[in-house]
């Protein structure tokens, strides 16, 4: 018999989590992935792994696919920032968001708490949904999390990332976090 609150699923049959986290439009919020990556690695128990960039010179996408496909073989449980726009024309003359959803790489959304009440927010979720990226939800970096609000913008929230302590945010944003891979994979499977 199952422990209460217990998945019906086998834990054995859930992959290990492997996320891309996105950051929205901004160009000088790279930094902020990058960080909000390693804390949300950290915090997720899991490797954070280095910035995913590709080529930004020559016409062809192969250093990009090339890109993608070490990092699909990669082993074990880990997050990678992406500190770039997801939706720019790249170099390479494709989009970070369509490269995502063809390689069906499932990712989190990074908000800034000082973008979360505007468009951005939806604007940059439809982005991916229509590039077809598995997009587990959105995460709020730094400022106070308001649910209430979140709920009401009907969006995917996941919970913030808060800067000093937040302890009770981070167990929150954790488990949602935890709760939607499972949903993910279970559905894949």
């Amino acid at each position: 018999m199952k422990a209460a609150g217990s998945s019906p699923h086998s834990s054995a049959s859930i992959p290990p989590l492997r996320l891309v986290l996105v950051g929205a439009a901004s160009v000088g919020a790279a930094a902020g992935v990058e960080d909000a990556a390693n804390r949300l690695g950290a915090l997720l128990g899991v490797v954070a792994m280095p910035p995913l960039l590709a080529a930004t010179t020559g016409g062809t996408d192969a250093p990009v696919e090339v890109l993608m496909a070490e990092l699909s073989r990669r082993g074990g449980s880990w997050v990678v920032p992406l500190p770039q726009d997801p939706g720019g024309v790249q170099p390479w003359g494709g989009r970070w968001s369509e490269l995502l959803g063809a390689w069906r790489q499932p990712t989190v959304l990074l908000i800034d708490a000082q973008q979360a009440d505007g468009g951005l927010p939806a604007a940059s979720t439809a982005l991916l949904q229509l590039g077809g990226v598995p997009l587990l939800g959105l995460i709020q970096w730094g400022g106070r999390f308001d649910r209430e609000a979140r709920r009401r913008d009907g969006l995917p929230w996941l919970g913030a990332l808060v800067q000093g302590d937040g302890a009770d945010a981070d167990a929150d944003l954790s488990l949602s976090l935890r709760r939607r891979w499972n949903q993910v994979a279970a559905d894949a499977a």
